[in-house]
C-alpha cells in the first residue's frame, strides 16, 4: 500500500469509496441517533465539487490510500490560521477496515501538516462513534472538547493531537 496526493482522476473512486464509508457506519453504528434525513443530507457533501475543491485548494489538502486494484482509503482536510490541521474527512474501504489503512493515512497527514508548519491536528466526531475515537486515541489524539447539542442539534466531541 502507499499513499499519495489525491488527483482529480481519483475523485470518482474518492465519492463512491465515501459513500460505502459513511451508509455501514451508519448503519452499524450511528442508525438509531443519527437521523436518516441528516444521514442522507450529508451524504451529498461527499460530491466530485467536494474533492475537486480540497485538491485546487492550496490551503487544503487530500491523500489516497491505494494498491494496484484501487483506492483503499482517504482523507481530506484544511489548513487554519495560527498552526491547525483540520481533519475534515478520513475513511477506509469497509473491506479493508482494521489492516492499518487509516492509520497510515493518518500518520502521513500529520508528517505533512506539521512539515507545513502546524503544530496541531483535530477532527470532529460523534461521541457515539466508539471505533473512530478509539482510532484517534490509539494514534495519540485526546478529547479536547464536548461539543453539546452542535451541528443540527448533535452532540460532537473535538479530538485533537499537538504535532510538534
Amino acid at each position: 500500500m502507499q499513499i499519495r496526493e489525491m488527483k482529480k482522476e481519483d475523485i470518482k473512486d474518492c465519492v463512491d469509496l465515501s459513500h460505502r464509508a459513511r451508509k455501514k457506519s451508519w448503519e452499524k453504528y450511528e442508525k438509531e441517533v443519527y437521523p436518516q434525513k441528516l444521514f442522507e443530507e450529508e451524504l451529498k457533501r461527499y460530491s466530485n465539487e467536494t474533492f475537486t475543491r480540497f485538491i485546487d485548494n492550496k490551503s487544503c489538502y487530500g491523500f489516497v490510500a491505494y494498491e494496484k486494484h484501487g483506492i483503499l482509503g482517504l482523507t481530506i482536510g484544511r489548513f487554519q490560521e495560527g498552526g491547525l490541521s483540520d481533519l475534515a474527512w478520513i475513511c477506509t474501504d469497509p473491506l479493508v477496515q482494521k489492516k492499518g489503512v487509516g492509520k497510515k493515512l493518518l500518520s502521513d497527514v500529520m508528517e505533512y501538516s506539521r512539515k507545513k508548519g502546524c503544530h496541531k491536528i483535530f477532527a470532529y466526531t460523534f461521541p457515539f462513534l466508539i471505533p473512530a475515537i478509539t482510532f484517534y486515541l490509539k494514534s495519540g489524539f485526546v478529547l479536547e472538547a464536548y461539543l453539546k447539542k452542535h451541528w443540527y442539534g448533535m452532540d460532537f466531541v473535538i479530538m485533537s493531537k499537538w504535532l510538534k
